[in-house]
């Protein structure tokens, strides 16, 4: 009696990981790319003309790399915030109000305590990360404790956040003068900078570091298996022992803390106080980071470092051409419909293929000649 094994060559699973990872922040980037140039093209401009100079202004040259570094930081902190809630199955898009209330805990602990910078710079990176926390454990604990959904939550935060921190900043600790902004944060608190050409700050390091370590838990730890676990298939993940309510709070008020050190670095790093409405939408830039990083820690420094490139040399571009330099939001808006097209596609094909038979009962015969 002889059984017969037949095998099919099967492709690595973390080689099948990877190109899913790289080819659709690929084609997303390729779709941008194409209809931008017909985009300019209609304008009267030559694309590759416009496409040069962003790659000019924002690449070549220290100081001009030193600005896309700049621009790339808060990125960095409001991209890992979203990818790692996303990647747990929660959609934390309040990165923008929990980056203002850290940004103001952090402006508040930066002018109001006097103590050395060894121990007054971690303290106010601390009081924005807890700042941070505390906004987003709003909407975490009514997701986990009652099942509100997170989405609808966060979008009411943002607005509620930027009224907030403005009234601070108008009216309670308004520093004196006609600007609209608390007092300076003293000279200990304040993050060093690396080149007077632009005030890209450790706060970069920092930011570069937590991706790392975030991704070795992701990929090594029995928390990051966790995480993923829970964003997969959260009953499956419960019935496998996992406390889920508790770790889904756990990653979305760590998602918060992060979004809240970016405020901590604008306010510490770049500005030297917390000003009203001082960002220009970095909460909501980093739900698109993530997206293109595939809510991979490591892919969203090179997601971050591109959306920086982009901003950075739209001013340049907007100097040399008739352009104007929401051209680049035209661009990054295109990337973020191409990839959440792909992510309902899939979500559409998980929910209306048949259902696989994944039992673990034995087959009807277990004859060798059958097997």
């Amino acid at each position: 009696m002889s059984v017969e094994i037949q095998s099919a060559p099967a492709t690595h699973p973390y080689l099948t990981s990877l190109l899913s990872a790289v080819v659709a922040p690929l084609m997303a980037l390729s779709i941008a790319a194409i209809l931008g140039a017909i985009l300019v093209m209609a304008l009267g401009e030559n694309p590759i003309e416009v496409y040069w100079l962003l790659i000019s202004g924002s690449l070549v040259g220290i100081p001009n790399i030193l600005v896309t570094l700049q621009m790339m930081t808060p990125l960095l902190f409001t991209g890992l915030a979203v990818a790692i809630s996303f990647r747990a199955g929660l959609a934390n898009i309040g990165a923008e109000g929990q980056m203002l209330v850290g940004a103001l805990c952090a402006g508040i602990v930066g002018y109001a305590v006097d103590l050395p910078a060894i121990v007054h710079v971690p303290l106010c990176i601390a009081a924005a990360f807890a700042g941070g926390l505390a906004w987003a454990a709003i909407p975490a604990l009514l997701r986990v404790k009652l099942g509100v959904n997170e989405l609808v939550v966060c979008l009411m935060m943002n607005p509620i956040a930027l009224l907030l921190t403005g009234y601070f900043a108008t009216h309670v600790l308004k520093a004196p003068g006609p600007t609209n902004k608390l007092p300076d944060v003293l000279a200990s608190a304040r993050l060093s900078t690396f080149s007077f050409y632009s005030q890209v700050n450790t706060g970069l390091i920092l930011a570069l570091v937590l991706c790392v370590i975030l991704a070795i838990v992701n990929a090594r730890t029995v928390r990051g298996f966790e995480w993923k676990i829970i964003g997969l298939n959260p009953k499956f993940a419960f019935y496998g022992g996992i406390d889920v309510p508790k770790r889904a709070l756990n990653v979305f008020l760590l998602s918060g803390g992060i979004a809240g050190l970016a405020g901590a670095e604008q306010v510490m790093g770049q500005f030297g106080a917390y000003y009203d409405n001082f960002s220009p939408g970095y909460g909501f830039d980093g739900i698109a980071v993530a997206m293109l990083a595939q809510f991979h820690p490591i892919g969203v420094i090179f997601s971050a470092f591109l959306f920086g490139a982009l901003n950075s040399g739209s001013g340049v571009l907007q100097m040399m051409t008739g352009l104007t330099k929401h051209l680049v939001q035209v661009l990054q808006f295109i990337v973020v419909l191409v990839l959440a097209a792909k992510i309902s596609w899939d979500w559409l094909h998980h929910f209306t293929r048949p259902a696989e038979d994944t039992t673990m009962r034995p087959p009807r015969s277990s004859t060798a000649s059958e097997a």
